[in-house]
């Protein structure tokens, strides 16, 4: 039998912007992924201490934590350029992402033309669009984005033989082990929290469970993924509440059971500072149609 496929991934603080010739931006980090692509102009980039001078359709791929600078266009003429932020919770793509070498993605082979194709139709949707359709819209857009996603995942295939001896060669076949052995424990917890009867996967029973300290495995977990576990049990519950509550036979009630909450008020309050919504207004709202 194949594996269960579960993913979720989220792109969010994407746009575009015109700036003239002296705009630049200083050098930061953030904790997610980012591609930036240059519409019109020249952009004078900097990722990780390394140059890249980006011209018109060229695409750069910066990773989680990725110290990166603009230095605007160099030429003295305005420039346009677009940005989008993204996150993915499948462990085994996010390692292949954070593993793989490459910073730009700047060429002409199947995998980046198809990365192109698919950042070119978010584009053309989300931020060029004179449609007044924002279903549609929308329903193009998330076409658009799992075609990235597949783009990408095409992307890191191709790239595998390097990724195999890329940048995370302090990671040693204990340390991948023993991640993949928090990752599984806190899904098994997912499950069968409603089993439990009480909320697990704290970091703390896990470690415990594999004979290490919570720091040790803490530090494990976020060297081969680039997250911590707690963030990643917080997204593993995020998904499940969302897909228990578009089941309309089952109450608030009964899903903050099955996810391990014995208070239902506590699990609504968490589900509104994940999502900004509560509980019954996302059933609402997903069964409009408004939510995918």
């Amino acid at each position: 039998m194949s594996p269960d496929i579960q993913a979720a991934f989220h792109i969010f603080a994407a746009h575009w912007r015109k700036v003239n010739a002296e705009w630049q931006y200083p050098v930061h980090t953030h904790p997610m992924f980012e591609i930036n692509v240059v519409l019109q102009g020249q952009q004078q980039m900097s990722v990780n201490g390394q140059s890249y001078t980006q011209q018109s359709g060229d695409i750069l791929f910066i990773r989680p934590g990725a110290p990166h600078a603009s230095f605007g266009s160099g030429t003295g003429l305005e420039m346009t350029y677009y940005c989008l932020h993204f996150d993915i919770d499948d462990l085994t793509l996010r390692r292949a992402l954070l593993t793989v070498d490459s910073v730009s993605l700047s060429g002409n082979t199947p995998e980046l033309r198809g990365i192109r194709s698919a950042l070119d139709v978010i584009i053309s949707s989300t931020i060029l669009s004179e449609s007044d359709d924002s279903h549609r819209n929308r329903l193009v857009t998330l076409h658009a984005s799992l075609q990235l996603f597949t783009a990408l995942s095409g992307w890191v295939l191709a790239e595998m033989p390097q990724t195999v001896r890329g940048t995370n060669t302090e990671a040693t076949e204990n340390t991948v082990a023993l991640a993949n052995a928090i990752e599984r424990l806190l899904q098994e917890s997912v499950s069968n929290a409603a089993l439990k009867g009480e909320r697990g996967g704290s970091i703390e029973g896990i470690a415990a469970r594999l004979g290490y300290s919570p720091t040790h495995c803490n530090r494990a977990f976020r060297q081969i993924y680039g997250i911590s576990p707690r963030q990643y049990l917080s997204g593993l519950i995020i998904r499940h509440a969302k897909l228990l509550l578009m089941d309309n036979t089952l109450s608030v009630d009964t899903i903050a059971h099955r996810l391990g909450y014995r208070d239902v008020s506590h699990f609504s309050k968490q589900f509104k500072r994940w999502t900004g919504l509560p509980p019954m207004g996302y059933r609402r709202l997903s069964h409009q149609g408004a939510i995918h």
